[in-house]
């Protein structure tokens, strides 16, 4: 049988197993492409964006995240917070029941009860699964201190101190509810052959090629009217690397749906401003919001004098941030998409101080005037490690800084070798991204503190500062919400002060989706919430 006929027989197959159709709709079946293959379907192992998006549709957690970063009920109908925030009680709701499932007696799926709940936590936390994820309940009491089954429908959770972005953390993938009988049952299958409780259950899975899933005829949820979600049918995902084929596709109506604007698909589907060409305008339009990401450029603080040279002078570090222009970059570079970033933390987070490194020629003179440089005169040049992906920004910002006599040097990197080389220090200037885990802005201003400056910590720049840590550790310890976003935006003006980073811009979910489909929002953390999808 010809490969090339495989995707169209599991469509045919899917819909087949649909079953009725609901109260006179047509069957619906929503399809789109991800260029990275996935590399398991188990929710513990949920570390890269293309098993999050799959996993969101198989599982639910306790609570969701919404696309205004507000979390949610799901699993849990409500909860308590209490103890000075130590303490989270969970109450379930009695209509959540597993999928369907070979797994279980009958092949029905059960209600979900306190003790799923218990039992999938503490595999995420059980070093023999060997979880990614297990950080996430790292302020969790160890043993049936932290996690504890009160009764049926009543969870409670202990943590060694208040973390407020703790209720944040549990809408994550890792923390979905999964049944310990298709764990067992599936035995090593269990990675490709979910059972949840989300709004689609699983169909078929070739990997590298094509996977299938379809409606949860007995998902618990249900829209403002009444009607039970999701309103899809089916959703098929294929995984062709080559980002032009994937265009061909959603232009002639193969696809439903492309993410993200990589390849070719920025330059033939937008103008300069970021709006859809007009000969497109007919079949595709845009959604796209605000992305929790910040690209940036990071000093090593740490390093020897030698190799950091006169960039040690926080002179010199601030006059490179206000000699970039970064709506020229957005406009030039990325198609309008992004907006220009004044600090670490993207707008959508509350935190920021309100100040930054805006462009400004005049400041930039001054500054190197006053650090012993006039013009440039005698700077010696600064490299900077990068990748492929990040060449032509990095030439753009060389043109830049050039206008002011500072000399750029560009080291590009196989990606592998970026990596361990920011990880392990080796670079006194370096080009990163940062993606939020969780939507609060602790997750980005981890970034500065000295705890995690080690080479398995987030601080790469190993920006060193008392008072930062005094205050990382006050917004730590804060219940009440508007002290602590005074504490980050005390932390984000102190950082801004000392430069140990240039930021560069916080960028955009974008979604180029087909005229005929509806209800699908661009989300800051990638979430992909088909539930309202109709087509």
């Amino acid at each position: 049988m010809s490969k090339h006929l495989i995707p169209a027989l599991v469509c045919a197959a899917l819909l087949c197993a649909c079953g009725p159709e609901r109260s006179g709709e047509t069957r619906s079946v929503f399809r789109f492409n991800q260029a990275a293959a996935l590399t398991n379907l188990d929710p513990a192992f949920a570390s890269h964006m293309q098993n999050v998006k799959v996993g969101d549709q198989f599982f639910d957690g306790l609570v969701e995240m919404d696309s205004a970063l507000r979390v949610r009920p799901a699993i849990a109908r409500h909860w308590t917070i209490a103890d000075s925030g130590r303490l989270y009680t969970f109450h379930l709701r009695n209509d959540v029941r597993f999928h369907d499932s070979e797994a279980f007696p009958g092949g029905i799926g059960r209600p979900v009860v306190a003790a799923d709940v218990q039992y999938s936590f503490e595999r995420i936390r059980d070093p023999r699964v060997a979880s990614p994820g297990r950080w996430i309940f790292d302020p969790v009491l160890p043993g049936e201190a932290g996690f504890h089954v009160v009764d049926d429908s009543t969870f409670a959770i202990r943590l060694t101190r208040p973390f407020p972005p703790f209720l944040g953390i549990l809408a994550m993938v890792y923390a979905s509810v999964v049944p310990h009988e298709a764990v067992a049952h599936f035995g090593g299958e269990w990675r490709s052959n979910p059972v949840g409780a989300g709004p689609f259950r699983f169909f078929h899975w070739e990997e590298g090629v094509k996977l299938a899933m379809q409606r949860n005829a007995h998902y618990y949820q249900r829209d403002e009217q009444g009607t039970p979600l999701p309103y899809l049918d089916a959703v098929t995902i294929s995984f062709v690397k080559d980002r032009n084929a994937e265009l061909l596709s959603l232009l002639k109506g193969e696809l439903d749906m492309m993410s993200g604007v990589e390849g070719g698909a920025a330059n033939e589907l937008l103008d300069p401003l970021g709006r859809i060409r007009p000969k497109y305008a007919d079949r595709i339009h845009l959604v796209r919001a605000p992305s929790l990401e910040t690209s940036y450029l990071g000093f090593l603080m740490n390093a020897d004098p030698k190799l950091l040279g006169p960039w040690a002078d926080v002179r010199l570090r601030r006059a490179l941030g206000m000699a970039i222009d970064r709506q020229r970059i957005i406009t030039h570079l990325q198609h309008g998409i992004g907006v220009p970033a004044l600090s670490m933390l993207p707008p959508a987070l509350p935190g920021a101080s309100g100040r930054g490194q805006g462009f400004d020629p005049q400041a930039v003179r001054a500054l190197l005037a006053e650090a012993g440089f006039p013009g440039g005169k005698g700077l010696p040049p600064l490299s900077v490690a990068t990748t492929a992906t990040g060449l032509e920004l990095c030439e753009f910002i060389q043109h830049d800084l050039a206008a002011f006599g500072i000399r750029l040097e560009v080291n590009v990197l196989p990606l592998s070798t970026h990596i361990s080389g920011v990880a392990n220090r080796e670079h006194a200037f370096f080009r990163k991204n940062w993606s939020a885990d969780y939507p609060d802005a602790e997750n980005f201003l981890m970034l500065f503190a000295s705890a995690n400056s080690t080479p398995a910590g987030p601080n790469y720049t190993c920006f060193n500062s008392p008072a930062y840590d005094a205050l990382y550790a006050a917004a730590q310890q804060a219940v009440d919400d508007s002290l602590r976003i005074a504490y980050y935006q005390r932390m984000d003006s102190l950082v801004i002060d000392a430069a140990p980073a240039i930021y560069l811009t916080h960028n955009e979910v974008v979604h180029f989706l087909r005229n005929t489909v509806t209800g699908l929002p661009a989300d800051p953390m990638s979430q992909l919430d088909l539930r309202r999808v109709r087509k």
